[in-house]
């Protein structure tokens, strides 16, 4: 129980954390997307990039675990 718990503490800090980048890069001016959804597009971009970051991060550190163990 205690392990799955675990896992969805580590999923959900993903997630909020790309969130937030999402919502970051969507907020933030820029001349170049004048429009609403090129700001979007530019959000929906960092929060793909910001979780497939967390994700590889998490892996590493799991293999780093699983080698010294």
């Amino acid at each position: 129980m205690a392990l799955w718990s675990i896992v969805a503490l580590v999923c959900s800090v993903g997630v909020l954390l790309s969130l937030v980048a999402g919502v970051v890069a969507t907020a933030l001016p820029d001349a170049s997307a004048s429009h609403w959804s090129d700001r979007c597009r530019r959000g929906f971009k960092a929060f793909l990039a910001t979780l497939t970051l967390y994700i590889a991060f998490v892996l590493m550190v799991l293999a780093v675990r699983a080698a010294l163990a």
